[in-house]
């Protein structure tokens, strides 16, 4: 795997994140390389473009600095509360009540904008490296340009629309922010020059893996689509991934979710974790998901799954077990759960480390994290079929992730058989939720598809929380612009309205 096998310290060319202001940010990039030595034979060159994945492993960080996504994707959510309360900047994020201040913010921002910064140096760079053919050339830009995607992508889910920037270095730093449709044009222009040049992924050697492929370009591609309700587009290139035959469904629902299922016959895009005790605690050591290993199992009891996630599983569902567990439950390994100071009384399966992963120290792991899968493709398909008056098509797509779920038991999970158009888009929601609970798409699924404010307002009432009781529609469908990005740009940058 390309970053497991080239090593996990890999260097932050984007050290100097986009700030706001007339210069970025002074900060020395970790390694001896720099910038005016990257890109000057293959072997710098390959550095570089490793280093331009590095912002995918701050995503799951729970520390600081770091774009911690889930916070976003499910936190935000009616599937998962922060905590038990010992992060009080997560838990305002959660309630809505947090400020422009908010270290979460910032950290989005600051990560997201580096490797934005590291992947427009490849995409400029790499065309002039001497000695490298030009076939790797057209990959390696390809792969900038993905990336470069990826993180504006999840910029403008949370932020809406943010400064574009396309270049490796700017004249002015004191740039207005494009509009979310700007950034949504760029973002599919970016992926449709890449998703030709980049390999399907039985072309891809071992020793890559963890690099983009054709399909994981097809997959933020028909992902961006189905964010902005296109769903002509969201089904054609949901299903040349469908078509392509390069994935398939796992048998066993939950094996995706282990070190084993790695590279396995679902997963479409991952991101790479080696723990390594040498750089254990390091800034991009590689430590995986600290989220919701539990007290017994090196880790923190963040992101806990609802009440109401749980409820959501039909009986029977051998989903729920791989989603979910409580205290006493017998995990996958064997061993006795015990979900600690969870607030919820639940903590997250998927990415609980087991016995046989588990490092000698805490807070690390080598487990990678799913970004997409042949699961999310049919069920995006399904609905945006449904949508396009294709009912029949939908219905085999939605039954087709049921039967894999039902792992062989007859008895549990029946098919859908309904073709009418209403009652077909609320299986296949109801479908998307339980299939990737906790994979960091609910908030957004519940902004795109306009339920937030109404989901998550009842919620509140439902479980006299204060969750969900102060989100306000028409506000809190996105997230306040870093307050220290407005200051340093001197008001250029402009606040979300409501904040």
């Amino acid at each position: 795997m390309m970053m497991k096998r080239m090593g996990i310290t890999m260097l932050l060319l984007a050290a100097g994140a986009f700030s706001g202001c007339n210069k970025l940010l002074e900060i020395e990039p970790h390694g001896r390389q720099t910038t005016a030595t990257f890109f000057t034979t293959p072997a710098t060159a390959r550095q570089g473009l490793i280093a331009a994945y590095k912002a995918l492993q701050s995503n799951y960080r729970t520390g600081y600095p770091g774009y911690v996504r889930w916070v976003f994707g499910d936190v935000c959510s009616d599937d998962a509360r922060a905590n038990g309360g010992d992060n009080p900047d997560m838990i305002q994020v959660e309630f809505f009540t947090a400020n422009a201040t908010n270290p979460f913010y910032e950290n989005a921002w600051s990560t997201l904008y580096q490797g934005i910064h590291a992947a427009n140096i490849v995409i400029e760079k790499a065309p002039g490296v001497k000695g490298m053919d030009d076939a790797t050339k057209k990959v390696y830009v390809a792969e900038g340009k993905f990336l470069r995607a990826y993180y504006y992508f999840n910029l403008v889910q949370i932020f809406g629309g943010v400064p574009l920037m396309v270049k490796e270095t700017l004249t002015d730093y004191n740039i207005p922010r494009n509009s979310k449709e700007e950034i949504w044009q760029q973002i599919e222009s970016d992926l449709l020059d890449a998703e030709p040049a980049l390999p399907e992924k039985s072309a891809q050697e071992k020793a890559d893996y963890g690099r983009a492929t054709k399909g994981a370009a097809q997959a933020l591609l028909a992902r961006v689509y189905l964010m902005q309700n296109k769903f002509a587009e969201t089904e054609t290139w949901t299903k040349k991934i469908i078509d392509s035959k390069q994935y398939s469904l796992d048998p066993v629902y939950y094996h995706n979710f282990t070190i084993d299922g790695e590279y396995g016959v679902e997963p479409i895009f991952e991101i790479n974790f080696q723990y390594d005790a040498r750089f254990y605690d390091e800034e991009g050591s590689g430590d995986g998901d600290g989220r919701t290993r539990g007290p017994l199992s090196y880790g923190w009891c963040y992101d806990n799954p609802t009440q109401d996630l749980v409820d959501a599983f039909e009986p029977g569902d051998p989903r729920k077990k791989a989603t979910v567990y409580k205290t006493g439950d017998v995990l996958p390994d064997g061993t006795i759960g015990n979900t600690g100071t969870s607030a919820t009384g639940y903590l997250c399966t998927k990415y609980l480390i087991l016995k046989n992963e588990m490092p000698d120290q805490p807070k690390s792991s080598g487990k990678d994290q799913i970004v997409f899968r042949l699961g999310h493709i049919l069920l995006w398909y399904a609905e945006a079929a449904n949508e396009n008056g294709h009912g029949q098509e939908a219905l085999q797509a939605l039954n087709q992730v049921r039967a894999r779920a039902r792992e062989g038991n007859a008895q549990i999970l029946p098919d859908v058989t309904t073709t009418e158009k209403d009652k077909l888009r609320q299986a296949i929601w109801q479908e998307q939720r339980v299939e990737y609970a906790t994979e960091v798409f609910r908030f957004y699924d519940l902004v795109r598809t306009k339920r937030a404010a109404k989901v998550l307002n009842d919620f509140a009432k439902k479980y006299n929380s204060l969750k969900g009781a102060s989100f306000k529609e028409g506000v809190n469908e996105i997230f306040p612009i870093p307050q220290s990005q407005i200051n340093l740009s001197q008001g250029v940058l402009t606040q979300n309205p409501g904040f």
